[in-house]
């Protein structure tokens, strides 16, 4: 057996183990890992096990006694296939975060079908699609999206199934089932005498977004998700800056709203004239001001600062996308007057630049004169006005 150091940051302590734990290395497998914990206390525990041949009983209650004595739950990943049986048949995938070791998979021949801020979708198969992630992309957003994915779906939201992540190259990505479905941008584009139809279903899809009343305990919150991207915006923005726009997140009140968090047409497909909604990194839980936020940053934002990008990000003429954004917010607030949607917008517009702000973490894909443009306009005409804007949520 050999335990060694991967990573000792603040936030993050992975440990490798490789060859066999037994009931004869077990107490040392276990002073290791107290040792390790005890020169770094604070970070998320993880242990990379893609060397591990085999762990024995005694090194089970090893992880069992972690699991009593850590405050956060812990990971485990790149199991063989035989350390994960193990770790099944003895109930642990039910307590830790288990994932099996990235299988690798070749894409040459893929047919690209799809480009988009985080990555390119390519079929595999007649039945199977991949969406490769672009290089530098955290595994852990990766994680994210299918475990999000995977838990929509089995909470009943119509979405695509999500298989396994695996790695092609020096890229991540994720294997989910092909649809035989067009895209929402494309069905509004092909059939513009239907638009009034497709846009109150557009926004019925989010309102049942909003007003689902299954289990949301496995959903991560908003806030989480946002506080993250900002831990990663150190290159951009000052130490005072990223302190705004974390008071900014931290500001908004709390709701136990379920959220998509990137939802705009070119994320909806139509299959059998049902929208199905893709792209499920950021489902989670908050106010539903990150819905609106998120929307009118693609939807509204992104047309006044590039509409040629808002055509390409959201496969519809700045026209389709402005009209749509209206649609919106006229039948999701139904009953409210005109005065008070028109409050909404602005609302929803300015809480936007939160969003833009994030583009050098949430947008590898997007042209660098693009992300330059959104920090710019963060700068610009969203840190100013920071301390104005949690009194604008109304509703």
């Amino acid at each position: 057996m050999e335990i060694k150091l991967i990573e000792n940051t603040e936030k993050k302590l992975t440990i490798g183990v490789s060859g066999e734990v037994t009931t004869l290395n077990a107490t040392e497998f276990k002073s290791s890992i107290l040792s390790f914990r005890e020169n770094n206390p604070t970070g998320l525990l993880t242990f990379d096990f893609d060397e591990l041949e085999y762990i024995s009983s005694a090194g089970l209650r090893v992880i069992m006694m972690l699991l009593k004595s850590e405050k956060e739950k812990f990971h485990i990943i790149n199991t063989s296939d035989e350390v994960f049986d193990t770790l099944y048949v003895t109930g642990f995938t039910g307590k830790i975060d288990i994932r099996k070791r990235i299988r690798k998979i070749s894409i040459d021949g893929a047919k690209l079908i799809g480009k988009g801020a985080n990555g390119d979708v390519m079929r595999l198969n007649a039945d199977t699609v991949i969406k490769v992630y672009h290089p530098g992309t955290s595994i852990d957003v990766i994680n994210r999206e299918q475990d999000m994915a995977r838990l929509a779906f089995q909470s009943g939201i119509p979405t695509a199934i999500a298989y396994d992540v695996v790695t092609t190259g020096e890229r991540y990505g994720i294997v989910f089932e092909m649809l035989a479905a067009k895209m929402l941008n494309d069905v509004i584009k092909e059939n513009p005498d239907r638009f009034d139809e497709y846009a109150h279903k557009y926004t019925d899809t989010m309102r049942s977004f909003h007003e689902f009343d299954g289990d949301i305990s496995g959903f991560l919150k908003t806030k989480e998700i946002y506080l993250s991207y900002i831990d990663d915006l150190g290159d951009w923005y000052t130490e005072d800056e990223i302190g705004k726009l974390r008071w900014l997140v931290e500001s908004i009140p709390d709701r136990e709203t379920l959220i998509h968090g990137d939802y705009h047409p070119h994320n909806i497909m139509v299959l059998d004239d049902e929208l199905i909604i893709i792209d499920m990194g950021d489902v989670s839980v908050g106010h539903s001001i990150f819905d609106f936020l998120s929307t009118a940053s693609t939807q509204a934002n992104l047309v006044d600062l590039n509409p040629d990008y808002a055509l390409v990000h959201t496969g519809m003429p700045v026209e389709y996308i402005k009209r749509l954004w209206n649609a919106l917010l006229e039948i999701y607030f139904e009953g409210k007057d005109e005065t008070e949607i028109r409050q909404i917008d602005k609302t929803s517009r300015l809480f936007s630049r939160l969003k833009v702000a994030f583009a050098p973490v949430i947008a590898r894909g997007v042209p660098d004169e693009i992300i330059r443009a959104s920090v710019d306009d963060a700068k610009s005409n969203l840190l100013p006005i920071i301390d104005e804007m949690p009194s604008m949520i109304t509703w």
